[in-house]
Formats: C-alpha cells, structure tokens, sequence
C-alpha cells in the first residue's frame, strides 16, 4: 500500500552515492530508473514480512482470551496501512478498535461487507464521515465457515490500495476468525478444567467423609455389640451372683463369721453391678464424643476436598451438653464452612468456640467477599432462596435449639456468623 507519490529516502552504501550506483547498474541517467521502484517493493516486502510477524504473534495470544487476539488483530492491521482507525465487529458489536471510528463509515462498510462477502473498498467520496472524508477498506471475517464479522481499516490520505494489500487484509480477516473461534473454546476448556477440578476436591472430600462416617459406624456397631454383650452376659451374671449371696445370707445355717463374708462379697457384686451399667451406658451412647473434637474432624473434612485454611479456637471451661445440640452445632459449623467455600471465595476461616455458664457460642468468620446484610436477610427469611439453601438450615437448627444467629462484618474483611445456644431453655432466632 502507498500513501501519495512520495518516493522513498534515498541512502548511502558503502560509500557508493547514488548516480554512481545507477551507472554501476546500467541505468544512465537519460533513461527511466528502476532502482527506486526495487527500492519501493523491497521496503514493501519488509513491511509485509513484519505485518506477518504480527499476525503470527495474533495467533499466538489465543490462550490469553479472545480480548488479547482483538487488541492483536487490531494492531497489526493499524501498522500495515498506516491506519488513522482500526475495527474489528463480531455479530453486529464492536469488539476491538484502536481509536474513534466514524459511525456512518463504519456502518456502510459494515451493509456491504457482511451483504457480499467479499472485501469492500470505500473511495474518498464514497462516505461522508462526522468529521470529513474517509478512505476505508473492509474484509469480512468468517468463523468455521460462516459469515461472522469484518474488520474495517481507515486509510490514511491519499492511499492506494494494491491487490496485496487486499490479500493481507483477507488473511488478517481469515486468522482473526480463526484466532476467535480457538480463544473462545480454549477459555470453555479452562472453565471446564476448573469445574472438574473443583468437582474432584468435592468427591475427595466427599469419599474422605464416608470414610470416617463408615469408620465411625463400625466402631459404633462394634460398641454397641460389646454392650449387649456386656448387659446380657456380665451384668446377668453378677445379678445371678448377688441373688445366691442374699440366699446364704438369710440361710439359717449360715455362721456369724461367713453371714459376715457373704454381705462383704453381695457389695462388691453390686458395685460391679453398677460399674458395668455405666460402662454400658457410655458405650451405647457412643462415649459422647467431645465437641472440640468433633469440630476438628469437620474442618479436616473441609480442608481435604478445598484450599481453605481454617483455624480452631475454643474459650472457657467446657459444660455438660447435650447429645443432640452437640450434633447440632457439628452440622451448623460444617454447613458454614461449606458455604464459605461455595461463596465467600475466602483462603481463610476461623471457628470459634466459646464456653460460658449458662450457654456455649460457636462462630464461623471468614476472609471473603461475603455481604453481611444480605446474609443477614437470607438467614431470617422462611423459605431457602437463591443459592445459600445451607443458611434455611442453619437457622431450623437454631430455632430448634432455642438459640440466636446472626451475621456481622468481621473486622478486616469478610463475614462473621455468631451462633449461641442455652444450656437449658428457649431463647429464639435473632
């Protein structure tokens, strides 16, 4: 592509000037000279070869998104006519520009462009832009076959447009379509990746909790088997033997000094008596697992299947709890978490346990971009809505268990959920 008539700078070389070179060629200086016109193609031809660098360098930013080919694209037809704009369209938008594009110019290569298929040619007069005449050049931009796009060139001031210059425009048109259609399935590859990925953390973790709950059912059947075992033969036994005591007690053949004996030997069953009931009674009620405990296996379970990093903290003097607020909070606390993986997109979490007199506090915080009061209002209303169908549940359990929760902005970014339950009473929902 040429701009004007003006001809190329002349040079120096190797100390040669000019006519002397002409006379060195051949060409005297009454006759027509071609060196300046092999000076013009062989400038052309180092302008062209650099705009296929540039092209090349276009395909290459396929894998930083469809945005980086645009801005590539753009930029290499902006350096190989010298444009005054540049602009890329895909189905009817804007996607890439290098500067103002006048509308009507745009929208009349546009019509011809996308209604022939073929590379369009605006001379000075043919569109009168906003602010004055523009040249402009136009080729459509196919993807996977079908009509898709255009990309457009205003050219500077008295350009001429040459077949080659056509055919780089073609060719950008061509890999631009290209370039798109591979950015755009690369970016789904990605998404896609990053879903299974995420998915496989959840499986992990998923199979690393069945683990431990099948662990965990076994002990509690292999428990509740030595119980009954317990109950039916050792207990049944020592009873058996206190009975035959009491007999010889009362027998009135029994002497002083064996009554004596015999009453010794009935406590001692009876104390065994009791001692077994306990250990009985511990065993099928699965030893009453402590709370801090349990709230450890919880954030192993979240840490297995994620990349959050939680901390546990526990304040006070632990009370006597019950079994089923015990599980309640359990569930409150693995639910939270789960939830601040979900969506606070967070790297860290903290729980905090807190013992007091009448009460015990659980509180879940985080490091995310979570909106406390929408949290809040999530929390309180009756039925699940939007994606936080966990928050329905965490405040059935609440309520269930006579206490308050809430949510609150957690100094230094992110949210805190603050629970506390009664050791004993009702207090209801905050």
């Amino acid at each position: 592509m040429s701009a004007g008539s003006a001809s190329p700078p002349t040079e120096r070389s190797a100390g040669v000037d000019p006519p002397a070179l002409e006379r060195l060629i051949g060409v005297r200086s009454s006759k027509p000279s071609f060196y300046a016109a092999w000076r013009h193609k062989s400038a052309r031809l180092d302008h062209t070869i650099e705009t296929l660098e540039r092209i090349s360098a276009a395909l290459c930013a396929t894998p930083e998104g469809p945005d980086a080919v645009c801005h590539a694209v753009v930029d290499a037809a902006a350096h190989h006519f010298e444009a005054r704009w540049v602009a890329m369209m895909v189905s009817g938008e804007r996607v890439g520009q290098s500067s103002h594009v006048p509308p009507r110019t745009l929208a009349a290569l546009a019509e011809r462009t996308l209604a022939s298929q073929r590379p369009v040619v605006l001379a000075d007069d043919g569109v009168n832009g906003e602010e004055g005449t523009y040249a402009a050049i136009a080729a459509p931009m196919p993807v996977r076959g079908a009509p898709a796009g255009m990309l457009a060139v205003g050219l500077p001031d008295g350009a001429v447009v040459e077949p080659s210059d056509l055919s780089i425009l073609v060719t950008l048109a061509n890999h631009a379509g290209v370039a798109l259609h591979n950015a755009a399935l690369f970016q789904e590859n990605e998404r896609r990746a990053a879903e299974l990925e995420r998915r496989g953390s959840e499986l992990e973790g998923t199979r690393r909790r069945l683990e431990q709950a099948g662990r965990r059912r076994l002990l509690s059947e292999e428990r509740n088997r030595i119980a009954r075992d317990l109950h039916d033969s050792v207990a049944q036994h020592l009873l058996t033997i206190g009975m035959q005591l009491e007999w010889c007690r009362r027998h009135e053949s029994t002497s002083p000094t064996v009554r004596a004996r015999v009453t010794t030997a009935k406590s001692l069953a009876r104390a065994a008596v009791a001692e077994i009931r306990k250990v009985i009674f511990e065993l099928a009620n699965d030893g009453q697992v402590d709370l801090r405990r349990a709230l450890r296996e919880v954030i192993e379970d979240v840490e297995a299947g994620t990349q959050l990093e939680v901390g546990l903290r526990v304040y006070g003097d632990k009370q006597q709890l019950a079994a089923a607020t015990r599980h309640a909070l359990v569930q409150i606390a693995r639910e939270a978490l789960f939830n601040v993986v979900r969506h606070a997109d967070a790297e860290h979490a903290w729980l905090t346990l807190r013992w007091r007199p009448y009460s015990v506090s659980l509180a879940v915080a985080d490091d995310g971009v979570g909106d406390a009061a929408a949290l809040q209002r999530r929390l309180l209303s009756s039925p699940p809505t939007g994606d936080h169908l966990g928050l329905a549940g965490i405040a059935e359990r609440v309520r269930g268990l006579g206490g308050t929760a809430s949510f609150a902005r957690r100094r230094g970014g992110g949210v805190k959920l603050s629970i506390e339950v009664p050791l004993g009473g009702a207090v209801g929902l905050a």
